[in-house]
């Protein structure tokens, strides 16, 4: 069972992103039959895609689970959806500010993760960890990349899943509404997915 992790680097004035920070000690997690990778993926509504083609195509993964950061919630968000549109006045790091943009013409307006979301929730739950499931991951690069991710996943037997995480505890931020969560609570609720996910094989 291969699983791939992925996080981002950091964007929006944040010296650093939870995401990656998650993911990095997530690659430390290890249970029988299970290859597990991490990669570091950039900001950017024009480079995600081919970075996390690339990661696919290096690691060859059964499952991709995507993880981005957000101030705006303070549980483990699994995110459902992902949507056929870019749009951000912010602009990413390249300072790309696409306006209800098609991320590609013609196609799907959403895609669905076919992953038990359900289940998952519960799991995390169930270790006293708060987590919701949510049916929009946004229209900023997040949603991009979970995006490309469902299209590849139709295309093979390779499932994904986007999760929006909170700031950490030691995080610095000038949003004083910002939510936060121990390091170690979203670091095992990642594990707890992903050994559900490999129950699964």
């Amino acid at each position: 069972m291969r699983v791939l992790v992925t996080g981002f680097e950091p964007f929006g004035g944040h010296p650093e992103n939870v995401s990656w920070e998650v993911a990095r000690r997530v690659s430390c997690y290890s249970a029988d039959g299970l290859e597990l990778a991490v990669e570091l993926l950039p900001v950017s509504f024009t480079r995600v895609a081919h970075s996390l083609r690339k990661a696919v195509e290096r690691y060859t993964p059964d499952v991709v689970i995507m993880l981005g950061q957000s101030t705006l919630t303070d549980r483990v968000k699994l995110e459902r959806v992902a949507l056929n549109l870019m749009d951000s006045a912010m602009g990413d790091n390249d300072d790309y500010k696409p306006s209800e943009e098609p991320i590609y013409s013609g196609e799907n307006n959403a895609l669905f993760t076919t992953l038990p979301i359900k289940r998952l929730h519960t799991a995390i739950v169930d270790e006293g960890i708060p987590a919701k499931i949510s049916n929009s991951a946004g229209v900023y690069v997040c949603n991009r990349l979970y995006y490309e991710a469902l299209r590849m996943c139709r295309c093979g037997t390779m499932q994904a899943l986007f999760i929006h995480l909170p700031l950490c505890e030691e995080q610095t931020t000038t949003n004083s509404e910002a939510r936060r969560m121990p390091m170690a609570d979203m670091v095992k609720a990642i594990e707890k997915i992903i050994n559900e996910v490999t129950k699964d094989e």
